[in-house]
């Protein structure tokens, strides 16, 4: 993601999976106007919020379009960067060729998703939950739903499209931790899992989940440990 301010050559901004469009109103409102920014967000309701709060940046456009087809032109952005978005892809490999199509060969990214290992204390625990309440064919569907690569995959994912020496991917870890409720509140809107359950026994497997999430109680609370990948390309 951005770290501080964009350099002098980034005369063309993009914001693939904006969201609302938090990210790209504090860049702009850092940044002269001849910089042009575009957010990139395939959720309607996302890029009226989005639209709405960047509307005092005459320099700033949302349009719809997601990381499998970028409504931009071949060699068009200077800078492109995503904040938790990749990971919803539904093509790897055509989204990781839209992004080496759209970028000039100065051009330069930067990417964090979610890696293979997040939540690696939830899915242990509640992984036979799951099991009991749905078939192999619907967990496979849900999990699916998310494409979380591990270090390795997302390397050579992008080494086939960024033949340079200035691509690195790494990943990092981060444990926090809160209450049951707390993290109930956000976890069960992103797990697909939840979705397929039967809804007469949705409360039942709802009660076993909890439960399962439950054990993982330590003195400093519920612990969830994030699992992110970064992807960087850089003009050497």
């Amino acid at each position: 993601m951005p770290s501080g301010r964009l350099r002098d050559t980034h005369k063309t901004v993009v914001d693939v999976g904006c969201g609302t469009g938090r990210e790209l109103s504090q860049l702009a409102s850092d940044h002269p106007r001849h910089v042009r920014f575009i957010g990139v967000e395939p959720a309607a309701n996302m890029r009226r919020i989005a639209a709405a709060r960047t509307a005092r940046c005459p320099n700033v456009r949302i349009v719809d379009g997601r990381f499998e087809r970028l409504p931009l032109e071949t060699q068009s952005v200077d800078y492109l960067y995503s904040v938790l978005a990749f990971h919803w892809t539904t093509d790897l490999r055509k989204s990781v060729s839209e992004l080496a199509r759209v970028l000039r060969p100065t051009g330069e990214m930067d990417l964090t998703f979610i890696g293979r290992n997040n939540g690696r204390e939830f899915i242990m625990k509640t992984t036979p939950v799951f099991f009991k309440y749905m078939t192999l064919a619907t967990m496979v569907e849900a999990v699916s739903l998310r494409k979380q690569l591990r270090l390795e995959e997302a390397t050579a994912l992008f080494r086939e499209a960024f033949d340079s020496s200035g691509l690195t991917v790494t990943e990092s870890y981060h444990t926090y931790y809160d209450t049951l409720d707390g993290h109930w509140g956000w976890w069960m809107r992103i797990e697909g899992q939840l979705v397929n359950v039967p809804s007469d026994q949705k409360t039942e497997c709802n009660q076993a989940v909890r439960a399962a999430i439950s054990t993982l109680e330590t003195a400093s609370g519920i612990p969830y440990t994030v699992h992110l990948l970064h992807v960087r390309l850089r003009e050497i």
